[in-house]
C-alpha cells in the first residue's frame, strides 16, 4: 500500500523531532489505518490525535487513502458543542457502515462522554486520557508513552489565535479544576492531571537543542496546572529560566481567576519578556452572565489586571474568548462584553450552543434566533473595524470561514 499524503506529511514532521526518537525504528509492516477527523481547531485534540496516528506509524501500520482498503478506521471526535457532537456522530456512522471486517476506533472527547448509545459491539473507545489503551488493542513495539509529538501537522490542525504549525507543543496537563456551567471538558476528562515540572522542563530543553524557539504550554486550562501536585503554573513558569535562553512561551488557555490570585508572581514572569502570547478567556463582560456561567471572578478586575500586565510586558500578545448569546443574555450584557473586548489585542467571539447535560442547557430564556444573528453581526462589525488579525467571530465550529469574514464578503 502506497503512503498517503497525510503519512508523508507526518513523516516530514517527524524528521524534525529528536533523532533518538523511537519513531525512527523499523517495526514490522502491519495493517492500514483510515482517518476521519472532524475536529481540527482544538489544540489538545489535534495534539492527542497526532500522537495516536504517530503511534500507529511508529509500529509499522500505514495510512490508508481509501476506507475500503483499510484494516482499522480511526475516528477523531469532539464534544465542545452539540453541533460538533453531531458531526462526530456522523463520522462514526459513516465509518460503522463500512467497518465490516475492520476494527473501528472512536477517539477523542466524545469517546469520553457517558453516552450509552456509543456502547456498540466491537467499537473501541479511546478517550483523551486513555491513549495507553491503544497498546492494549493493537500489537506494537513502541508504547504510546514513548511516542514523541511536538508539532501539529496541517492535516490535523487548523491554527487559531496566535498559535501555529511552527510552534513546539508541550502538554503540561489534562482536565480542569473549574466547573463552568456550559462546558463538557470536566465531564470528559475529570479533574486536572498534571505532568511533573521536571519532565516539562526536560522536554523544553530537548526542543531548544533541536532549534525550537517558540513553545506552547498546552492544557485544557493552564491555570489548573499543578493543583493535583501541590504546585501551580506560576512555579512552573518561574522554573523555566533553567531551560536556557533564546526561547519564548505561549499560554494557550489561562483561566482569569488564576491571573487575579497569582497576579504579582505572574507579573514578574511577564516582565522577563519570555511570554509571547497568552489567551485569558474572559467569556463575558457582564457580571450577571459570568455568575450564570459559574466563572467566579470580577470582570472589571480581570480587565484591570490585563492592562497592568500589558504595561509590564508590551511585547506579549493578549487574547481572549467571549461567548455571545449565552442564555438570558440581554442587550446590556452583550454591550458589556463588547466593551471588555477593548482590553485585548485579539478577540474570538464564540456563538453559544447548548450542551445536553450541562447546567447552562437548562437556563431560559434562550436568545432568539433573530436577536442572536443581530449580535453576531454587531460582533463582526466590531472585529472587522479593528482590522484583520485582531479577532474572529465563530457562529458554528464546523464553518469553513469565520462569520465575520463571510459577513464582510456578503456586504
Amino acid at each position: 500500500m502506497r503512503p498517503s499524503g497525510t503519512e508523508r506529511l507526518l513523516t516530514a514532521h517527524r524528521s524534525t523531532e529528536n533523532a533518538a526518537s523511537p519513531l525512527h525504528g523499523s517495526p514490522a509492516q502491519r495493517g492500514g489505518v483510515f482517518l476521519l477527523d472532524p475536529s481540527k481547531r482544538c489544540e489538545p485534540s489535534a495534539y492527542l490525535f497526532t500522537r495516536a496516528v504517530t503511534f500507529f506509524l511508529a509500529n509499522g501500520y500505514t495510512l490508508a487513502g481509501n476506507i475500503d482498503e483499510s484494516d482499522i478506521i480511526l475516528v477523531n471526535s469532539c464534544c465542545v458543542t452539540e453541533d460538533k457532537i453531531a458531526s462526530s456522530r456522523a463520522a462514526l456512522a459513516f465509518a460503522a457502515e463500512r467497518a465490516q471486517g475492520k476494527r473501528l476506533v472512536l477517539f477523542g472527547c466524545m469517546a469520553g462522554l457517558p453516552l450509552t448509545d456509543l456502547k456498540q459491539e466491537g467499537l473501541i473507545r479511546i478517550g483523551p486520557g486513555d491513549l495507553a489503551e491503544l497498546g492494549r488493542h493493537f500489537p506494537h513495539e513502541v508504547p504510546v508513552d514513548r511516542v514523541a509529538v511536538h508539532r501539529l501537522p496541517p492535516a490535523f490542525y487548523e491554527p487559531g489565535q496566535g498559535l501555529g504549525h511552527q510552534d513546539y507543543f508541550v502538554m503540561i496537563a489534562q482536565g480542569c479544576s473549574n466547573r463552568c456551567s456550559y462546558c463538557n471538558i470536566r465531564r470528559v476528562k475529570g479533574r486536572v492531571r498534571s505532568r511533573p515540572a521536571e519532565a516539562i522542563l526536560a522536554e523544553i530543553q530537548a526542543g531548544i537543542a533541536l532549534g525550537a524557539e517558540s513553545f506552547v504550554l498546552l492544557a485544557d486550562d493552564c491555570g489548573s496546572y499543578g493543583h493535583d501536585r501541590g504546585t501551580d503554573l506560576a512555579s512552573l513558569l518561574e522554573g523555566l529560566g533553567a531551560a536556557g535562553e533564546g526561547f519564548r512561551v505561549k499560554l494557550g488557555y489561562l483561566f482569569p481567576r488564576f491571573v487575579l490570585s497569582h497576579f504579582d508572581r505572574l507579573r514578574k514572569v511577564f516582565e522577563t519578556g519570555r511570554i509571547a502570547y497568552v489567551n485569558i478567556p474572559v467569556q463575558s463582560g457582564s457580571q450577571r452572565i459570568l455568575d450564570l456561567m459559574n466563572r467566579r471572578y470580577a470582570a472589571g478586575e480581570v480587565r484591570d489586571a490585563v492592562r497592568r500586565l500589558q504595561a509590564a510586558a508590551p511585547q506579549t500578545r493578549f487574547c481572549t474568548h467571549i461567548m455571545v448569546n449565552f442564555p438570558t443574555e440581554s442587550e446590556g450584557d452583550f454591550l458589556e462584553s463588547l466593551a471588555i473586548a477593548d482590553a485585548f489585542e485579539t478577540v474570538l467571539f464564540l456563538n453559544y450552543s447548548d450542551n445536553r447535560g450541562t447546567a447552562a442547557a437548562g437556563l431560559f430564556p434562550k436568545v432568539g434566533e433573530r436577536e442572536a444573528r443581530r449580535r453576531l453581526d454587531m460582533a463582526s462589525d466590531y472585529v472587522n473595524r479593528r482590522g484583520r488579525g485582531s479577532g474572529a467571530v465563530i457562529s458554528d465550529f464546523d464553518c469553513d470561514l469565520p462569520y465575520n469574514l463571510s459577513r464582510e464578503a456578503r456586504d
